[in-house]
Parts: structure tokens; sequence; C-alpha cells
């Protein structure tokens, strides 16, 4: 008798796992890290036979966000009314959550209602503080007060340093010059230290 009873319960057994294992909840991301007022998205996606779709924050508090079920009117926390979209099917679904505030940041787990209720993994969300723009316009102020005088140095040396290669190119000319006109006479060049003139030639004169 126990072992007819047995093979009875063999066949249930067998499947009670594989429905099990079917009924499973993917979500994505596993963590995301925005902006104060920006957007984030969480998908969950289900293998199953599901009838409808939770999205619930389960730290810092434990409040559900939206319940999602094809062709019914999704149900908003009223924290979060006006700020989460929706694109996909349950089985696939993508949940927007808009113009985030701090107190958001917390843990966010799909919630498949099937048979049984299934949880995803979850996602943290981290919402981080946004600088006032009077601290962005104040740090762009300091960088130009601080870079304007560096530009204008570096460009004065540059200028300088191409006034004496030509001026020193202007005397090795002149050398040349000078040398190849009088080769057997004693070539002297002069240098005029004054503002008006890099250098000056003077040739001896031969009939003195």
């Amino acid at each position: 008798m126990a072992g007819l009873l047995g093979l009875q319960l063999l066949p249930m057994l067998l499947v009670l796992p594989r429905n099990l294992a079917a009924q499973e909840v993917w979500q994505s991301p596993t963590y995301t890290i925005a902006l104060e007022g920006d957007s984030v998205n969480i998908t969950c996606s289900s293998r199953g036979p599901l009838l409808g779709l939770y999205l619930k924050q389960r730290w810092p508090n434990c409040s559900n966000v939206i319940y999602y079920e094809n062709g019914k009117e999704p149900t908003v926390d009223q924290r979060f009314q006006g700020r989460v979209t929706f694109s996909g099917l349950q089985y696939n679904l993508t949940i927007s959550m808009h113009h985030l505030q701090l107190a958001d940041t917390g843990d966010y787990a799909c919630q498949a209602i099937m048979n049984d209720e299934v949880w995803g993994p979850g996602t943290l969300v981290v919402v981080t503080e946004k600088l006032p723009q009077t601290v962005n316009t104040c740090q762009e102020t300091q960088l130009i007060h601080f870079a304007l005088p560096t530009a204008l140095a570096m460009g004065f040396f540059l200028v300088g340093l191409g006034l004496g290669a030509v001026c020193v190119l202007r005397r090795t000319q002149i050398q040349k010059l000078c040398c190849a006109k009088e080769k057997n006479s004693v070539c002297v060049v002069y240098e005029d230290m004054s503002h008006r003139r890099c250098n000056t030639t003077s040739i001896p004169n031969h009939y003195q």
C-alpha cells in the first residue's frame, strides 16, 4: 500500500520543482547613482503565469511604488504621483522614476504576483545632491582668473624669446656678409645696445 502511494506521489514531486523553477523574476540594474532631479529606469522581467507586478521600496521604508497589470490603470503611490512612467508589458516592464529626490534613495524590488509571490533581486538607487548653480559659476570664475594671467605671462615670454632669436640671427648674417666682402681686412662688429638697432657694422677706412 505504501509503495503504491509513493508511486502516485512521484509524478507530483517531479512536476513541483519544475513549476517553481519556471516562476522567476529578473531585475536590472543592480544599482544606479543619479543626481537630484534626474531619472532612473528599473526593468522587471518575469517568466511564468503572471497576474500582476509590484515595484516596492524595501529599504529604508517599506512601501509600494506601483502596481501594474495588463489592461488596467496602473496604481502609483501618492509619493510618486506624476513622477513615474511605464514602457513595455508586465512580463518585461520598464519603470522610470523622474525628478528624483534625496528621500528616494533606497532598495527597490520587483514583486511578481504568480501562483506565489516571487521577488526580484532588487535595485539599489542612490540619489546624490546637485551642487547649486552659483557654486559652479564661482568655480568657473576662479578658473578664469587663474588661467588668464598665466596665459598672458606665457605669451610675453614667447614673444621675448622670438625677438631674441631674431636679433641673434641678424647678427650672424651681418658677420657673414662683412667677412665675405672684406676677406683680407679686419671685420669688426659693434653692438649698439640701444633699442633702435640690434647691430651696427663698422668697416675700417683703408684711406686713413
